[in-house]
């Protein structure tokens, strides 16, 4: 599937598979029991990450933009017009993830649902659609890359989540985002197989990036991602004898998408790609945030 096809394709799953929000008047977050609400106090920095598909997008257009200044033959160039297309479809769903925890979270600290009515538009592009400006880790094509292997990390922190809550109601908000995120990453994988075998110039792109697509998480761009990541970092179940932990999962899917976009070229495998994941959880442990630098490994360098 390719071109408009695939557009109306993901466009269509999106009308079809969109939870009701019910204009975010929950009053049933009153009924939250104890141990709710102190899972809920610890997504803040979640919900900021999911705001921040707003400046996911607008990088990713930068990111073009500065493709076609450089000097990118406009074929190629033009071979992205389907992923640009398709942010536009997702980008709104990233919204109601952000709106939805942050309503969740500012309830569980204050007691109010006024969350929404008092986040104004400035404070809002501030913090969720330019907080990209001094974080500019990718390329576009690790960039692309990020955003799918990102979605796939998400879905299995939802997965776990959901388990640990009492609430129908709540469960119900985390099971309608996780399943957002896996068709994300069903979307992702196959706009940006699309690109590799629009042309052969491409492949080799992604492939000279792929280390950074692999491990940085495209919500990265928000300022407390790496403060969020290490709160949450307990939220993740431990595995029941049997079953695989959320690490192993998460790897099995790297890898088996990684597989999938560059078939016999896939440079790693999934052992590699664990080392690799598993490393940069290491660096990034216990610190507060990370600043792009230029020179440095990755350019980025951790705050602490």
């Amino acid at each position: 599937m390719s071109g408009i096809s695939s557009i109306v394709e993901y466009g269509c799953l999106s009308d079809e598979q969109r939870w009701k929000a019910n204009n975010y008047n929950w009053q049933w977050l009153h009924e939250l029991d104890d141990h709710d609400k102190k899972i809920v106090e610890l997504l803040d920095c979640l919900a900021e990450g999911e705001f921040s598909g707003q400046a996911s997008a607008a990088q990713m257009y930068d990111l073009i933009f500065q493709e076609k200044k450089s000097g990118m033959q406009k074929e190629y160039v033009y071979d992205w017009g389907e992923i640009l297309s398709y942010i536009n479809i997702i980008v709104y769903e990233e919204t109601r993830h952000g709106i939805s925890l942050g309503l969740m979270n500012h309830f569980a600290k204050s007691g109010k649902l006024d969350f929404i009515q008092n986040l104004s538009v400035r404070e809002y592009s501030e913090k969720y659609v330019w907080c990209y400006d001094e974080r500019t880790f990718w390329d576009l094509y690790s960039y692309a890359l990020s955003h799918l292997f990102g979605e796939v990390i998400n879905t299995e922190l939802y997965r776990d989540l959901r388990s640990l809550v009492h609430h129908e109601e709540l469960r119900n908000v985390i099971t309608n985002i996780m399943k957002d995120e896996a068709r994300h990453t069903r979307a992702w994988s196959s706009l940006i197989k699309n690109v590799i075998e629009a042309d052969n110039y491409h492949k080799q792109r992604f492939l000279k990036s792929v280390d950074v697509g692999l491990t940085y998480h495209n919500a990265m761009v928000h300022n407390t991602y790496f403060e969020g990541q290490n709160k949450m970092m307990h939220l993740f179940v431990n595995p029941q004898e049997g079953q695989k932990g959320a690490i192993d999962r998460i790897v099995d899917v790297k890898f088996h998408l990684m597989q999938n976009l560059f078939g016999n070229d896939n440079p790693y495998t999934k052992e590699e790609i664990k080392e690799m994941h598993v490393d940069f959880l290491m660096k990034s442990l216990g610190k507060s945030s990370a600043v792009y630098a230029p020179g440095e490994e990755g350019n980025i360098s951790f705050v602490d």
